[in-house]
């Protein structure tokens, strides 16, 4: 059995363009539907910004790449299931067919400029922290008066928060064996900082017809499959302010007896991600 992974921001600039080859389908539609081009911006940001795109570019860029991805190539092997990083949810719902393109290009817009605006508004970020299990991170981030934002892959966890928090924390986690790795990001995603950005999510979300995904999609905010369009709805909002539980969501698909994945892109976040998670389940196997 398969799934296919859809990654989420921090995709880096280069990457992106890449990804968004000149005169694809997906991409025209797309540009059609937003009113500019989507691939010039990106080039454009790139060249300004450095390695990262602003939030507001960022999100549409990468739901269209893993689109033009996922359109490429979803009838050479076929998944079984479906599953998102923050904003790879979005595209995976639109590939197992529970919204349309042009509808899933619309409420990701909104997200992303609410979010962009949200990250204006108050001060923070996020930190990577390797070498350390996810309760052994939770704690810290209590300690420093900061919560998790990513259970990314066995031993890999983002934090956000703070600045002064982040820092506390960097310390704590040097103490306990593990080490932490600031992120280039706008703000503290997927914490209650977002929780701005929720009633414009809301507006969108329910002007939207949403159907059951005809693969199923397995959700950040449960790490299980989505059971209804309403549950679809109110779990995209919750995901703005709670964590990614993308580790257990692997390890779930894993226990229905997955064991392939394929990386939509752009990039090979996810594959990292899944590889490490995999090997480690495999392992677990082969020592009971």
């Amino acid at each position: 059995m398969k799934v296919g992974l859809f990654p989420g921001q921090g995709i880096p600039a280069k990457t992106v363009l890449d990804a968004l080859a000149p005169g694809h389908s997906v991409l025209e539609r797309a540009t059609e539907t937003l009113g500019y081009d989507l691939r010039r911006r990106v080039e454009i940001a790139g060249r300004r910004n450095g390695a990262m795109l602003p939030t507001a570019l960022a999100q549409p860029a990468i739901f269209v790449a893993g689109l033009m991805r996922w359109s490429d190539t979803a009838g050479d092997d076929a998944c079984d299931f479906l599953a998102g990083h923050s904003i790879g949810e979005y595209t995976a719902l639109v590939a197992a067919g529970a919204l349309t393109e042009e509808q899933g290009l619309g409420i990701v817009r909104v997200r992303a400029d609410a979010m962009e605006t949200a990250s204006k508004r108050g001060i923070g970020g996020m930190a990577a922290v390797i070498g350390l299990d996810v309760d052994t991170a939770a704690r810290i981030a209590r300690e420093a008066g900061i919560t998790v934002a990513n259970d990314n892959a066995p031993g890999q966890v983002v934090l956000a928060g703070p600045e002064e928090g982040l820092t506390e924390a960097a310390t704590l986690v040097r103490g306990a064996g593990g080490r932490s790795v600031l992120l280039e990001t706008a703000g503290p995603f997927h914490t209650p900082a977002m929780a701005p950005a929720e009633k414009d999510l809301e507006v969108a979300l329910a002007g939207a017809p949403i159907s059951m995904p005809e693969i199923p999609v397995v959700s950040n905010v449960s790490a299980r499959p989505y059971s209804s369009a309403d549950e679809i709805r109110n779990s995209l909002v919750k995901q703005l302010t709670a964590p990614v539980r993308f580790r257990e969501s692997l390890e779930w698909v894993w226990g229905q007896g997955v064991r392939d994945f394929a990386d939509m892109g752009p990039g090979t976040v996810v594959k990292g991600l899944a590889g490490r998670t995999f090997r480690e389940l495999e392992k677990a196997e082969v020592s009971v």
